[in-house]
């Protein structure tokens, strides 16, 4: 073998090595992360937490006059209980999240879509609605 097809097949080893360090490195933390949120249930509560602070900013940040501040956070801190408790219906959440996300979300940085009173005390009625209360 030639002396360039030796310094190209040690390269290719040693780029082959890496990947496959790199991979077990990557599939060793997705592991732990996956064991610290608690699984495939723990997981779909996870995303329903990053899915509400998402929308909580969303709202905030577009929030009309008409509804205080203090009442937005306070109901959006009831939810967050109500997830980290496993007492929410996590289908109607979302449906509720997604509902609000499409309506209001502004896809350009000039468009002002903001929602009227009515249409907030709505929504945080319907996040209510998606607790489990044990009556």
């Amino acid at each position: 073998m030639s002396l360039i097809a030796q310094k190209i097949s040690g390269c290719y080893r040693r780029v082959l090595a890496f990947l496959v360090l790199f991979l077990f490195v990557g599939a060793g933390l997705g592991f732990i992360v996956y064991n610290r949120v608690g699984g495939i249930e723990g997981l779909r509560y996870w995303t329903a937490i990053r899915a509400l602070n998402g929308t909580e900013k969303l709202l905030l940040k577009n929030r009309p006059d008409g509804v205080p501040q203090e009442n937005v956070k306070e109901q959006f801190e009831t939810v967050r209980e109500a997830i980290h408790s496993r007492q929410i219906d996590l289908v109607l959440l979302y449906e509720t999240i997604n509902t609000f996300a499409i309506k209001f979300r502004t896809p350009g940085l000039t468009s002002d879509n903001k929602p009227s009173t009515p249409e907030v005390e709505s929504f945080l009625s319907e996040l209510e609605n998606a607790v489990i209360t044990e009556e």
